[in-house]
């Protein structure tokens, strides 16, 4: 998914970069802005490195909406269900907690229809970035350092089918 809040990088930043390549949607590949274009970075990979030259990272250029600020790394006990991050080949990877066993926490990636098991230090909550932080699938707002911040949702309970039956509610 891109970036759809316009955020300006400057050079030396930290960020990450979405993938539309076949087969890599839904992974993030952290790097640092070396260049800004204008309509693109030019970004070196943290993780990623030259084909031709193990030894050497990876420059490429990403258009403005492939580019993110760096995601919290957020670490709640997670539950089944849970749309998480999981860090694999090089990459964070979008998946859903399906159960926990032992110290480790299983995610489906329903991309390639794997199911692979993590520790839970190679998985995060999967975060969208808002213009001053994050927030997460269940409507939690995080800070950009990740931290929770309050976040009072209202949800309407519709009873019997009519609207002039519901019962607001605050969640916290």
């Amino acid at each position: 998914m891109a970036f759809t809040t316009r955020k300006v990088f400057q050079v030396g930043d930290e960020v990450e970069v979405c993938s539309k390549q076949d087969g890599f949607h839904g992974s993030y590949y952290e790097g640092i802005v070396i260049e800004n274009l204008g309509d693109k970075y030019k970004v070196k990979y943290k993780n990623l490195v030259e084909e031709d030259d193990m030894s050497t990272a990876l420059e490429e250029l990403a258009e403005v909406d492939e580019v993110r600020p760096v995601c919290p790394k957020v670490w709640p006990d997670f539950f089944p269900s849970e749309k998480v991050d999981a860090f694999a080949n090089d990459g964070w990877w979008a998946g859903i907690i399906t159960r926990k066993s032992g110290d480790d926490w299983f995610v489906y990636f329903p991309s390639t229809f794997e199911h692979i098991a993590y520790p839970k230090k190679h998985i995060r909550l999967h975060l969208e970035s808002r213009r001053n932080g994050w927030v997460s699938r269940d409507g939690r707002v995080f800070s950009c350092e990740g931290k929770p911040l309050s976040c009072k949702k209202r949800l309407r309970i519709v009873m019997g089918g009519s609207s002039s039956t519901s019962v607001k509610a605050r969640l916290v």
